[in-house]
């Protein structure tokens, strides 16, 4: 008898809605929505920008559906807005977007045919990316296979709205950082696959990045690296035992990050202090958003 991840329908380019999310969103988005629209039968636009987004006020998308959230109450529980708009309209999968996420012009096809390729349990399939703007510069190795993997960003992320519903939705009080990875290691645990495909679909950019990017992290601010560090505690914790490599890397990951805040980076103290902090509440469990004051 299959399993439930093994009986999962496989998506398609009708049964397949977009969901983005945007918080203070640049010029550019616009376009970047408009993109969304000519591919996807709906595209749902959840908007953490606490006075709403003036481009929905003259937007002439028929496919995009508007949904405020009248502050900003983190990606977690934005994106569960955008999947349960998703799932009450009747789709069976959807794909999330960040703000400045942009597609190639056959994204929908390419993912759904890579989908068809890929192990029947598989809950979410992620892409390959550029993240300095030009497609020719993959994030990971080019390529048409599609491997398993333990965690995709949230990007790009093509995912079964069932599987989701039944794992219990993304976690909103990560509020922002490591939601990505914690649904997918929430999966493996209950025996849905996470695969990925080396096409490059997109240009995304996770953060800023110093000059030698290779080696350097992400020039989060104090606040993301407070979520970063807090939220990647609580990952490896919870799931340790069932994923021990992802973990011992997790781990050599925020290791390097906090020596190269104490050493490198541009406000030094405000970083360290920041991740000490999100260190202390990852072990204790304290979660939700993490007062202003923090990081006035």
């Amino acid at each position: 008898m299959m399993s439930v991840a093994e009986r999962l329908p496989k998506p398609d380019t009708s049964n397949t809605a977009a969901v983005i999310v945007s918080y203070h969103p640049d010029d550019r988005f616009a376009a970047r929505l408009s993109r969304l629209n000519e591919q996807f039968p709906a595209v749902f636009w959840v908007d953490n920008t606490p006075e709403g987004s003036d481009e929905q006020k003259h937007s002439p998308l028929s496919r995009v559906s508007y949904l405020p959230q009248g502050s900003n109450r983190g990606l977690g529980t934005a994106l569960n807005s955008g999947c349960r708009a998703a799932l009450k309209a009747g789709f069976k999968w959807v794909v999330t977007f960040d703000q400045d996420s942009d597609i190639a012009d056959d994204f929908l096809r390419q993912q759904v045919y890579f989908c068809a390729e890929s192990d029947p349990s598989t809950f979410v399939l992620g892409c390959n990316y550029s993240d300095t703007g030009n497609l020719d510069s993959p994030r990971f190795a080019a390529g048409d296979l599609v491997v398993k993997c333990e965690t995709v960003i949230t990007s790009g992320c093509l995912m079964s709205l069932i599987a989701w519903s039944q794992l219990g939705e993304f976690r909103d009080d990560y509020f922002i950082d490591g939601i990505d990875h914690e649904i997918c290691l929430r999966g493996r645990s209950k025996g849905f696959a996470v695969s990925r495909h080396g096409r490059v679909l997109m240009n995304h950019r996770i953060g800023e990045r110093a000059a030698n990017y290779r080696i350097f992290p992400y020039l989060h601010s104090p606040v993301r690296k407070y979520y970063s560090m807090r939220n990647g505690v609580r990952n490896i914790m919870q799931y340790a035992a069932s994923e021990p490599a992802w973990a011992g890397r997790k781990c050599i990951t925020l290791a390097w990050e906090v020596v190269i805040a104490l050493l490198f980076e541009p406000e030094r103290l405000k970083k360290s202090r920041a991740m000490f902090r999100g260190f202390r509440d990852g072990v204790k469990g304290r979660m939700g958003p993490a007062p202003n004051e923090w990081f006035a």
